[in-house]
């Protein structure tokens, strides 16, 4: 729908040159894939090859900030480690009493280990399906659960702030 949505507004608001429809098209097909975190997005340069575009990479990659400057987005994918810092610092600021039955009573090593712990879950291909912000959530829900006594209500309003059903 949002790659339809995006050709659209290109095709009749920019009137195009046959010449670029192929390139404009490659690049809303990136852009639609960006905007969903469950998708793999492959290189531009495959992208290029498979499309069988008469453009080269720098083109469509050009082409792409054009679509985003004309529909003044601003385009950013978070990462799980973006998840992991949001989802760490609602924890913190919510229930300011847990950090003395975490580890080492210090939130940045606290983080520390929780990172670690995510780039374990991300180099296992099984766990390649999740998506990155499941993957967070799971990870801190068993951390709190291993050092905390009261992790079940913090997990709760962990769940409704990041708007997830149980």
């Amino acid at each position: 729908r949002l790659l339809s949505s995006l050709l659209s507004v290109f095709f009749f608001s920019l009137q195009a040159q046959l010449e670029y429809l192929l390139c404009i098209a490659i690049s809303c097909l990136v852009l639609a894939a960006k905007n969903d975190e469950d998708e793999v997005i492959p290189s531009v340069q495959t992208l290029a090859v498979q499309g069988r575009c008469k453009c080269s990479p720098a083109e469509i990659l050009r082409m792409e900030k054009i679509i985003l400057d004309k529909l003044q987005w601003d385009l950013y994918t978070a990462t799980p480690m973006d998840f992991l810092n949001i989802f760490h610092a609602i924890v913190m600021s919510s229930w300011p009493h847990l950090p003395p039955g975490l580890p080492q009573r210090n939130p940045s090593l606290h983080v520390a280990l929780l990172t670690k712990q995510l780039q374990h879950c991300m180099a296992c291909h099984q766990l390649v399906q999740f998506k990155g912000s499941t993957l967070v959530l799971v990870i801190i829900t068993l951390e709190l659960e291993r050092q905390t006594l009261g992790w079940f209500p913090v997990t709760t309003d962990l769940l409704k702030k990041a708007q997830v059903g149980s």
